[in-house]
């Protein structure tokens, strides 16, 4: 149910449905002070989530700091890769394997595996389908890899998982039952690691993390990033909301 639930209401916290939402009531409002109210309170929205300069501050705060692949001096056994960094929607896709915009999260993971900073690559991900069935993004990888030239015997395959709690559950049990006191680097999103490091951390798992996939740069005063709309930052404000709905809903049900 709480999956289940986690995948309808994104459609609750997306701040474009809210300016829609709030231009067509002023539309359809007969009230001239409702309708003048709605419209105000759409267009602060729109300004607000276009803006770069005030997306960009929140997430620097956001997103914590972490390693560089420079100041990993010893190779770690395992580097554990999160999922969610493809498009199954995408055509065509019998041939290939299309990435969304968190691809950085398995590209950076193959480049740590290239340079000799990590023995191992666990591969976390099951469907994230609500309704039928969808070969896991974990075993997708596996075949990607294993073409990139990446040994069957370095590639560890967790597909049960559909969010990160289970993410961090299920590697727990694998790396419990067949690599005891390996030494692991959890890789995922900069502005996921919060969220995917309490997991880890709630379940008992001693990692290193390793943040990819920035959003922050460094800070602009051009009038660009200052003054003028991003349609961007709609989509990565979206995100981030996304991600601060998760960490309490997390909280909530304890996972973190």
């Amino acid at each position: 149910m709480f999956f289940i639930l986690s995948k309808v209401l994104i459609i609750l916290i997306q701040p474009l449905n809210w300016i829609v939402g709030l231009l067509i009531f002023s539309l359809l409002s007969k009230k001239a002070k409702r309708k003048k109210r709605s419209l105000l309170i759409a267009t602060l929205l729109l300004v607000f989530f276009t803006n770069h300069f005030t997306f960009n501050q929140f997430v620097r705060w956001w997103e914590p700091e972490s390693i560089r692949t420079d100041q990993i001096a010893e190779a770690y056994d395992i580097g554990i890769l999160l999922g969610g960094y493809s498009n199954f929607f995408v055509r065509p896709n019998q041939d290939r394997h299309n990435f969304n915009k968190a691809a950085d999260r398995f590209t950076q993971t193959f480049d740590l595996y290239r340079q000799g900073k990590i023995r191992k690559i666990l591969l976390t991900g099951g469907s994230g389908e609500i309704l039928g069935y969808a070969v896991p993004e974990a075993e997708q990888m596996r075949q990607l890899l294993i073409r990139w030239g990446v040994p069957d015997s370095c590639i560890i395959v967790e597909n049960e998982s559909r969010n990160t709690h289970e993410n961090a559950v299920f590697t727990k049990s694998i790396l419990q039952q067949k690599y005891p006191g390996q030494s692991c680097l959890l890789i995922t999103s900069a502005f996921h690691m919060p969220r995917a490091s309490r997991c880890f951390d709630k379940v008992g798992l001693e990692y290193m993390p390793f943040c990819v996939d920035y959003m922050s740069e460094y800070t602009s005063f051009r009038p660009a990033s200052i003054l003028f709309p991003n349609r961007d930052c709609l989509h990565r404000w979206e995100v981030m909301i996304k991600e601060m709905v998760g960490m309490a809903a997390y909280w909530l049900k304890g996972y973190i």
